[in-house]
């Protein structure tokens, strides 16, 4: 049974006392309240503040987990120290800069292309559907679309999935056209969570979501769970999840994020000077 996180109890605390800790976050829903229009969310500055506090603490990875593409988290959210994943575990991006992008996944590269120019003008006349080009996938957000109109967005999809080898997701008024294979946020979650160090018998991880596609991350993380905590982001107690935990909305993240800063502090992990 899913249980609220807040307020940090001693059990979750002492999961997330390893070193290093990894702390693994979503950022639409999660770190920014959910935007009419992809544009237009923004991260709070306190949301920022505390993430960006975690990211110069001792012994702490900060890593965002994003359908967007690494370059747009990166910029959305504007904190330096971070490593960001991106499309869904496509593409990811070190605190240096250096963008990895997975060799399988850049073989798609100009299918993905091709799946693009042959939707945006099947789309273009559908009123509220806004179409977005991420490199290596392709989101079709409906939102404020009329409800009606979207079983014929979703056949144009499949359509041109099934004929170019791809595959179509969905989350939350969003559907997305991916590369074929199995890579998502649960295999990214794991590939860079075991890099990192988080699942050695020192370290930690917490990742938080709001989406569907966090559920991969969810599931892949329940088998590690004496050293992975996972949070759903949802308004309904009842939302139906992998994870262990849950938060009502991004404000409480944020509260989440400053408390874990805290309790580490008194646990004896500085921030780094400077």
């Amino acid at each position: 049974m899913t249980e609220p996180l807040l307020p940090i109890g001693d059990a979750v605390a002492r999961r997330l006392a390893g070193t290093p800790l990894v702390v693994m976050l979503d950022v639409d829903g999660t770190l920014a309240p959910i935007a009419q229009r992809p544009g237009d969310a923004e991260v709070p500055l306190e949301t920022r503040r505390a993430v960006s506090a975690l990211a110069v603490a001792s012994g702490v990875v900060v890593v965002l987990v994003s359908g967007r593409s690494a370059a747009d988290a990166r910029r959305m959210v504007g904190v330096a120290n971070v490593w960001v994943v991106g499309n869904h575990g496509y593409e990811t991006i070190g605190p240096d800069g250096e963008t990895l992008i997975d060799s399988q996944v850049a073989a798609y590269q100009p299918l993905i292309a091709q799946a693009g120019r042959r939707i945006q003008p099947r789309l273009a006349g559908v009123p509220g559907v806004i179409f977005e080009d991420k490199g290596w996938t392709l989101s079709i957000h409906y939102r404020l679309a009329d409800p009606a109109l979207v079983p014929k967005v979703r056949a144009a999809l499949e359509e041109t999935v099934a004929a170019l080898g791809l595959r179509l997701t969905e989350g939350k008024m969003i559907l997305e056209v991916r590369p074929p294979g199995q890579i998502n946020k649960g295999t990214a979650v794991l590939t860079l969570g075991r890099s990192l160090g988080a699942f050695t018998d020192q370290g930690a991880l917490v990742f938080i979501g709001d989406d569907r596609t966090d559920e991969d991350a969810f599931r892949a993380l329940r088998s590690r769970g004496k050293t992975s905590v996972t949070v759903r982001v949802s308004d309904e107690e009842t939302t139906s999840t992998a994870a262990e935990y849950w938060v009502r909305d991004p404000s409480e993240v944020r509260v989440f994020l400053e408390g874990l800063h805290a309790t580490r502090r008194r646990s004896g992990h500085p921030s780094h000077p400077g």
